[in-house]
């Protein structure tokens, strides 16, 4: 899904732009335009994530669990990582209306300030050269209809000089208030930190825009300036926000809740059973031929998920291979 090309500029500007095969896309669009239009979301729901983390994964609507753990999304994170050990942090669906002009306050997320996401994601700082982290947003709408393309700003080489660490010019980091709303927070930064506000201009001056329509997936780093930018009034945007660590990243958190946290009920139990090693890797379900596994581990493993579909065969296979 990725070339070699895209995969440096990713690394050196911070986001590439792609699109997901259309088998693999299919299944969610389809459940989501018979499910997740305007007339079936809460239309007072105009904060960032899903309401009450109800299409945080796993779901166990298939359509949308699947597509979370499709391979072509994760050999994406491997590459762009540079390592084939990589962890599922984030994966959230979530809907954005346009509203009208006016009604935005200061915590508004209908147009966004420019921001990092590391802040509220990691209790370090990150490092350009060595990223730990890989976000995505997979985007099931056409901005030609719905507006509301992400922004964002490609960095120009080591000198540039928006991208001079320590990132803190922004709400939330180094005592700043934390704001939302674009108009709030550059006034806050105008009165009380001239030198920030100056630079934070160069930001909106050097916004690039995502043109998306679906099955669109913007891949970008949780140091990478971006923003939400304001839908058509009255349209609905839907998108995942996903987003995968280096399983040796220190100091990075989990965004969604524990995704064991819901077995008993043989739901979860179900996706570990459909999935491939590949896919319940990044669950943090060894891989075949992992130093994890003995043979009393994994026949243990078995007995807990072997009603559920697990096919046990190939780790069997990898393990009889060490001996």
């Amino acid at each position: 899904m990725l070339s070699n090309s895209q995969i440096q500029t990713w690394k050196e500007q911070g986001a590439v732009i792609c699109q997901l095969p259309g088998h693999v896309a299919e299944p969610a669009l389809e459940w989501l335009n018979s499910n997740f239009t305007l007339d079936q979301i809460d239309s007072s729901h105009l904060d960032f994530g899903t309401p009450d983390k109800e299409f945080e994964f796993p779901t166990f609507i298939n359509a949308l669990d699947d597509l979370v753990l499709c391979e072509p999304l994760i050999v994406a994170a491997q590459k762009l990582l540079g390592t084939a050990d990589v962890r599922l942090i984030q994966a959230d669906l979530w809907p954005k209306i346009g509203v009208a002009e006016g009604l935005p306050e200061a915590q508004a997320n209908t147009d966004q300030r420019m921001h990092m996401d590391y802040g509220n994601n990691t209790v370090l700082h990150p490092q350009w050269d060595t990223p730990d982290v890989v976000a995505a947003i997979v985007y099931y709408d056409d901005i030609e209809e719905t507006g509301g393309g992400t922004g964002y700003v490609s960095r120009r080489g080591v000198d540039d000089p928006v991208y001079q660490a320590p990132f803190v010019n922004m709400p939330g980091q180094a005592a700043n208030p934390f704001f939302n709303d674009r108009a709030t927070v550059e006034s806050w930064f105008k009165k009380n930190n001239p030198r920030a506000y100056e630079l934070r201009q160069q930001l909106y001056e050097r916004e690039e825009v995502v043109q998306f329509k679906p099955a669109t997936v913007l891949f970008y780093r949780h140091d990478l300036w971006h923003r939400g930018r304001p839908l058509v009034a009255g349209k609905l945007r839907r998108v995942h926000n996903l987003a995968w660590k280096r399983a040796d990243a220190r100091g990075v958190c989990h965004w969604n809740e524990g995704f064991a946290r819901k077995s008993y009920y043989g739901k979860v139990e179900s996706i570990i059973g459909r999935s491939t090693p590949l896919q319940r890797s990044v669950l943090d379900f060894p891989l075949p031929g992992d130093s994890y596994w003995s043979i009393e581990r994994l026949r243990n493993v078995e007995a807990r998920f072997a009603a559920h579909g697990l096919d046990v065969s190939e780790y069997l296979e990898k393990l009889d291979a060490k001996f």
